[in-house]
């Protein structure tokens, strides 16, 4: 591999020859429209060797199950467009979502993809086994793609739901990054389960936002928000998922939320967070805690303290 092939980021997907599989897929082409990323396509098979699919691999024999799993693998990498740099890898693990976990260390990747279940009347996100081991065990951000709607085409603006607490600052350092990445503006929401916020609190949100970024971020932060490219806006509920419900969305938009303290630097999904998947309707990407803490250290104690006296935004970390 040259130098140049190994400096481009990449993004593991995680496929399974379902819709889940090939909503993961979909969106994976959609973020690589966007930025210059290679797609491993990743197929795991389990240890145990019966691995099937609505009873398509018969238990008798790995042949069989070897010759199935390399033809699902050259369909997912068919799904994907000449122009995208993309190939596949099997790998064998004792279930999914470890193996995904052990790709993206191989890989050096900078995020999972994986499809959600499918939805249900009034629910966007439907959390399965394996998602939920990954937003409980991944050192690197989960990618959620909604059932049926992950086809967004281009990215087109980053939007991060967050709170004015300690976590918040990597949440949105991971955006400002994101959306810098992706030469897309950026939106901070702050979820508000009361009356909305008063200007001058929009204002204090908006320097928050500036300062909490992150010491290395600062300037490109600042940039964004002197350039109109980075807004910060309230949406208020009688809870979290009423709050979020009020926010409007744009095609092509990805939302970021943190993940919860409880996770030991790895992503670990709380209440609040599968409150939120329950009502957006877009696709959500979910920063691991490590991530956060790192960043938060780099902030100070002073931006932290403040935060603290913040208790009218909804909690970054999604707790």
């Amino acid at each position: 591999m040259t130098e140049s092939a190994a400096s481009v980021p990449r993004l593991v997907v995680g496929y399974i020859a379902t819709d889940r599989g090939r909503d993961a897929i979909s969106l994976a082409i959609s973020i690589a429209r966007s930025v210059e990323i290679e797609l491993v396509v990743t197929i795991i098979r389990p240890e145990s060797s019966t691995f099937h699919a609505a009873g398509s691999i018969p238990k008798d024999g790995t042949g069989i199950v070897a010759q199935q799993l390399d033809e699902w693998l050259e369909e997912a990498l068919a799904l994907i467009p000449d122009d995208i740099a993309a190939r596949g890898v099997i790998h064998t693990a004792s279930n999914e979502s470890k193996g995904l976990m052990e790709v993206a260390s191989d890989e050096g990747a900078v995020a999972i993809v994986i499809g959600a279940r499918a939805t249900t009347l009034m629910r966007q996100f439907r959390i399965g086994t394996v998602a939920t081991s990954l937003l409980h065990s991944s050192e690197v951000p989960v990618v959620l793609a909604p059932a049926g709607r992950s086809d967004i085409g281009p990215v087109s603006r980053i939007t991060t739901l967050f709170g004015a607490r300690p976590g918040a600052a990597a949440l949105i350092g991971s955006a400002i990054e994101a959306a810098t990445a992706f030469d897309v503006d950026l939106r901070l929401v702050a979820l508000i389960e009361n009356d909305g916020m008063a200007e001058d609190e929009i204002a204090e949100v908006t320097e928050f936002a500036e300062e909490y970024g992150g010491a290395v971020l600062a300037a490109r932060a600042s940039d964004l928000f002197a350039s109109g490219r980075a807004t910060v806006v309230s949406e208020g509920g009688a809870d979290i998922e009423e709050a979020a419900e009020s926010v409007e969305w744009i095609s092509g938009e990805l939302a970021f939320i943190g993940s919860s303290r409880l996770g030991h630097g790895r992503v670990f999904i709380g209440a609040r967070a599968r409150r939120l998947l329950r009502v957006l309707p877009v696709p959500v990407v979910v920063i691991p805690r490590r991530t956060l803490s790192r960043a938060d250290d780099a902030t100070g104690a002073d931006t932290s303290a403040r935060a603290d006296g913040d208790t009218q935004a909804a909690e970054g970390e999604q707790r």
